[in-house]
């Protein structure tokens, strides 16, 4: 893990083994970890390394706005997404690359000397470190990405796509998957081979069949409105509000809501809500004794029946049937 970190306002960040406890709920198994903490807050950088790829999840715990500089002294082939909050990213060779939650792109550096602006906020992102090789073997299949790879053997930093790219939801559960492995050992690494495969697939295909292609651009003001509308939305599953009385919260019509949500974050407000109630429910079934009419309430369903046929229709399976299990 050779990785440097200075910040603007503290200089460099001595990065250590031991996490701060308060980050032991994002510890992933069977991980090699660097954490530091300091004024700005806590960081805590965690590697899962597999035969070609490296697996790293990153989070920031930011009590005071700053800016940090990441160096890595080797060429770097990754494919980024952004989990928690926006990043603000700059890179001397590339040069300026905001990324939304939800964003993603396939990068290439001859080395890495990265500034990422922050806020006070918790922020989080995936990368996957590949090796050439194992990118190369994907070009049969997709032939974007041939030319892609020629340009970054000259050593030219590179970007897959010109814009940033927004993760289908199919990808979002495949990274809460890695992120969430419940193997061991060789069971774990085969996971994880797995796992890393389909969705470096799922991004080749996007990205050849249905790229964006135009920028994505919001006022400061706007971005944080609509963080303020996600995590509004996030904390009071229980008491939902009709489109129009969020429209009038924040200060838009219903139409520009809907419309600015989905272009920030890949996916109509509707169905975030419906993603996010479903894994609620899903998690209170499987792991608490709550009764089943309660959590239809905690998932904002005033009826049952509705509730019933929502999560049957969502994963196949009454919810009667998915505690059985």
């Amino acid at each position: 893990m050779n990785v440097h970190i200075l910040s603007e306002s503290e200089g460099n960040i001595l990065l250590s083994n031991q996490e701060p406890t308060w980050l032991w709920e994002y510890k992933i198994p069977e991980s090699r970890s660097l954490a530091a903490s300091g004024a700005f807050g806590d960081l805590l950088l965690q590697e899962t390394p597999g035969d070609q790829y490296a697996v790293w999840y990153n989070n920031y715990q930011i009590k005071r706005g700053d800016r940090l500089t990441i160096i890595r002294e080797e060429p770097v082939y990754k494919l980024r997404f952004i989990l928690n909050n926006s990043f603000n990213y700059y890179d001397f060779k590339t040069g300026a690359l905001p990324m939304h939650e939800r964003g993603y792109n396939l990068l290439y550096t001859p080395f890495v000397q990265e500034k990422i602006s922050f806020k006070d906020k918790s922020y989080s992102n995936l990368e996957i470190h590949l090796s050439h090789d194992y990118l190369a073997s994907f070009v049969t299949g997709f032939p974007h990405l041939s030319d892609w790879l020629r340009k970054t053997e000259r050593r030219v930093p590179a970007r897959l796509c010109k814009v940033n790219q927004i993760a289908t939801i199919n990808m979002m559960h495949c990274i809460h998957d890695l992120l969430n492995c419940p193997y061991t050992g060789e069971l774990r690494k085969m996971h994880y081979d797995a796992l890393v495969k389909e969705l470096l697939i799922m991004v080749l295909h996007e990205t050849a069949t249905r790229p964006l292609k135009k920028i994505i651009r919001f006022t400061g003001k706007e971005v944080e409105t609509l963080y303020a509308l996600k995590n509004y939305l996030l904390t009071n599953m229980d008491k939902p509000l009709k489109l129009e009385q969020l429209a009038k919260i924040y200060d838009a019509t219903p139409r520009t809501l809907k419309r600015r949500f989905f272009t920030l974050f890949g996916i109509k407000l509707y169905n975030f809500l419906l993603d996010i109630r479903m894994k609620q429910a899903s998690m209170l079934l499987l792991e608490t004794d709550t009764s089943i009419e309660h959590i239809a309430v905690l998932a904002g369903y005033q009826s049952f029946a509705n509730f019933s046929t929502a999560f049957k229709k969502f994963y196949g399976h009454p919810p009667k049937y998915f505690r059985s299990r």
